[in-house]
């Protein structure tokens, strides 16, 4: 463990908090701690009987590359992760979800974010309508697993949450088999 001795707040944005904290290792030496501070947020599997995943397709400017990606958005400050994912899933696909199943929790930045991601799985939603950003351009599209698995493989598929959701769905659906 380390322990935390003081903190500077380097920037602080709409999304997001950059700290420098100062820590004591196990050692005693002193240390510094680059944190982004995120609220953290919450995505949603959606997929059929038929095995179709809902994904969404958008460019994200980061990557400066169009991902592939389940339906997910950022929490607000003390927001329920699950109501947060079912509205963001409605708002990015245009479907209401009808049920939904927690997956598992996700670090995908350990080394230097707070940022936590909830999965929620949803099998059976109606039709909606989207209500996007007006700076939020995606395309909703439904792929097959299998092809799914094969972009995650190829490298088609690169986000993490994506690649958890998907993992964390077919092993709890004992789909997965280790030889």
């Amino acid at each position: 463990m380390e322990k935390f001795l003081n903190r500077k707040v380097i920037y602080e944005g709409k999304i997001l908090r950059l700290d420098l904290d100062q820590v004591e290792c196990e050692n005693g030496k002193l240390a510094y701690r680059e944190i982004v501070r995120h609220n953290g947020g919450a995505a949603i599997l959606c997929i059929t009987k038929e095995n179709k995943i809902l994904f969404i397709k958008q460019f994200r400017y980061a990557y400066n590359e169009v991902l592939y990606e389940i339906p997910a958005g950022k929490l607000e400050q003390g927001e329920d992760p699950l109501s947060a994912a079912s509205r963001e899933f409605e708002e990015e696909t245009g479907q209401r979800a009808l049920d939904i199943s927690y997956l598992t929790t996700i670090y995908p930045t350990c080394g230097y974010s707070s940022e936590k991601i909830f999965l929620y799985l949803v099998t059976k939603f109606e039709q909606s309508k989207q209500h996007l950003d007006e700076d939020e351009f995606v395309e909703p599209l439904w792929i097959d697993l299998r092809t799914a698995l094969d972009m995650i493989q190829n490298g088609t598929i690169k986000d993490a949450k994506t690649i958890c959701a998907i993992q964390a769905y077919l092993i709890q659906q004992n789909k997965i088999q280790i030889k």
